[in-house]
């Protein structure tokens, strides 16, 4: 039984979760924390005989589980409880509905740590609750000792109440009030009709790792105190000494609230940014903080508690310390976010025919007009939203990792219509496939290689590989150049061409440009767009054409859209182009047109318009 002046490292844990890794993951969390009594248990009912047989300090416990969940696991050793003891429960959870968290905290769950953990707020968590355990031990331990008087028991009993209640209000290492504290003042204000208006900003703390790996928790704490002490005062002198209230949420994340006849002005929250952003000396460290900040307001975000939360942290996901760190919350975030969601669950199976298609635009050798190739674009008909952007849906596919199924289906498709082509024609007009940094690492990640997915999509529609070309950005190769050369090697062993694709946009080093065995450099079109009334752009793209010359390598233009743009780019002896001006993307067959009925007719392909 763990008591106050024993270390919180000797407390005895059990970690109850049907997910061994999850099991795996925070015994190591703890352990590396220092604690020395962890042990696991993935059957629940296991759990409760090894409870029964032997009580620990804390328990900690997964709500989604077969056969017996969390909440039942709760209610069987709450009744098995002796007079004056309660069940030491923090909840494992990856539900972040309001019904869930009710229902654990009504089945004596104490608080929650959310899946994926972090290891630091799991270890501030489990401190905390562990400090309040000690604590109802030790003057459990008092009010049971006969020899006390009556007298001594009543000051013990009043003494209790008023540390845990202290305890279960307020975050032990900051000394702020703690998330339980923050949504009881929530909803007694939300119920008083004389507050007219509720401002909630929610500020998430960065910046302050290092320190904390080279000096510990406490230094980190203390930053963390330091900064809501600021941002209350901030508070106070916008509200008044009674209209706010600065707390912790969790981990480093504060959440301000403030109750006002007409809320508070931009000043006010700009002014609280500016709080947090000031420069903290920690000992012989001086912090610069990073924040980002989300702001919500009654008046547009409505008068539930849980609604409220939920929008304002989902306005916080959406601000950007870079760009745009302070965001306040508009319906037009939840619809997007929404529309996000929507897009990210059917990306997933978005692969299998469901909307997708490849267009290809035609690449033209400037010289006489001749169709050489084509670049394959991808293009996603949604059957709610209609035609959803490339621009939009990738970064998706990137984020969730979908790009790699969506990059392996565009190569084999785009490998058959080339294979269809050839044999319609007789030749090999060569295909461009994108392939994107987020592709390529998530590739790697799952322990595959591009050359291994390449080759098998040759193999699966026959195509020899000189008809395919992968395009990838300077950015994808220079994220991991060591592996990236690897890869390009092999893929130019196999016989498929490289092109380093929206040069002079990223790294455009000649150094690396030597090392890379690519054929081919895509002139981006923010470099073309225009050229013929730019000198200043025309003597960059002669630059550019004359490296290209001087390694060996086929320079392409991108974006070609007007006649007087075209015929500079021909004169300073560009080979390729390709652009609206010539041919949009288009569907296979069209772009099938432009080839066979010249080769029928002439043997030779088609010239471009």
């Amino acid at each position: 039984m763990l008591t106050p002046d024993q270390s919180r490292t000797e407390a005895r844990i059990l970690i109850v979760d049907d997910n061994p890794m999850n099991v795996e993951l925070l015994t190591t969390i703890l352990e590396d924390a220092g604690f020395q009594h962890v042990r696991g248990e993935t059957r629940p009912q296991q759990a409760v005989e090894s409870w029964r047989e032997d009580p620990r300090d804390l328990m900690l416990l997964d709500i989604r589980m077969p056969g017996m969940d969390g909440h039942q696991v709760m209610e069987t050793l709450n009744a098995e409880l002796g007079e004056g003891d309660w069940l030491p429960v923090i909840v494992l959870t990856a539900q972040i509905d309001p019904d869930t968290r009710q229902q654990a905290l009504a089945g004596g769950a104490l608080d929650f740590i959310t899946k994926p953990f972090d290891a630091f707020e799991v270890v501030q968590r489990i401190s905390n609750l562990l400090r309040v355990r000690a604590l109802h031990n030790a003057t459990h331990n008092e009010v049971q000792d006969l020899s006390q008087s009556l007298e001594a028991q009543s000051l013990t009993l009043q003494r209790k109440d008023r540390d845990l209640e202290y305890l279960a209000h307020h975050d032990l290492a900051t000394d702020l009030p703690n998330r339980a504290a923050l949504l009881e003042t929530l909803e007694q204000w939300l119920h008083d009709p004389v507050i007219p208006v509720i401002d909630l900003v929610m500020l998430r703390v960065s910046g302050h790792e290092t320190l904390e790996r080279m000096e510990g928790h406490a230094a980190a704490d203390l930053i963390l105190r330091e900064t809501g002490q600021r941002l209350q005062g901030r508070l106070d002198a916008a509200v008044g000494h009674h209209g706010g209230i600065c707390g912790l949420w969790g981990g480093a994340t504060f959440l301000l609230l403030a109750r006002s006849e007409h809320g508070l002005t931009d000043d006010a929250l700009r002014d609280m940014l500016d709080t947090a952003l000031q420069r903290l000396q920690i000992g012989q460290y001086e912090v610069r903080p990073e924040i980002v900040a989300g702001h919500a307001r009654t008046t547009e975000a409505g008068h539930d508690t849980g609604e409220l939360i939920r929008r304002v942290m989902l306005t916080l996901s959406k601000a950007d310390r870079r760009q745009l760190p302070w965001l306040s919350y508009a319906p037009e975030l939840e619809q997007a976010a929404r529309r996000r969601h929507r897009l990210e669950h059917d990306l997933a199976h978005a692969h299998d025919g469901q909307g997708l298609s490849l267009l290809y635009q035609p690449k033209i050798h400037l010289p006489d007009g001749m169709v050489t190739g084509f670049e394959a674009l991808m293009r996603w008909d949604h059957p709610e939203f209609g035609r959803v952007s490339p621009g939009e849906f990738i970064p998706v596919a990137e984020t969730t990792g979908a790009v790699v199924n969506l990059g392996e289906w565009a190569l084999r498709e785009a490998l058959a219509a080339t294979s269809r082509w050839r044999a319609s024609t007789g030749d090999c007009y060569p295909v461009a496939v994108n392939i994107s940094a987020r592709q390529f690492e998530a590739l790697t990640a799952r322990g595959n290689t591009l050359t291994e997915a390449v080759r098998l999509a040759l193999e699966q529609t026959g195509t020899p590989p000189q008809c395919l070309e992968v395009e990838i950005t300077e950015t994808a190769i220079m994220h991991n150049l060591d592996q990236a050369l690897e890869e390009l090697h092999a893929l130019r062993e196999l016989g498929v061409s490289i092109a380093i694709d929206d040069f002079g946009t990223g790294y455009s080093s000649l150094a690396y440009l030597r090392r890379l065995p690519v054929s081919t450099v895509k002139v981006d079109r923010a470099l073309v767009d225009g050229i013929a009334g730019h000198p200043d752009m025309r003597r960059l793209f002669e630059a550019i054409l004359a490296v290209s010359r001087g390694f060996g390598l086929e320079t392409v233009a991108e974006g070609i859209e007007t006649r007087d743009d075209a015929d500079l780019l021909r004169e300073l002896g560009c080979p390729v182009g390709q652009g609206f001006l010539y041919h949009r993307p288009l569907p296979e067959a069209d772009a099938r047109a432009l080839i066979a009925p010249a080769r029928d007719a002439t043997g030779a392909g088609q010239r471009g318009t």
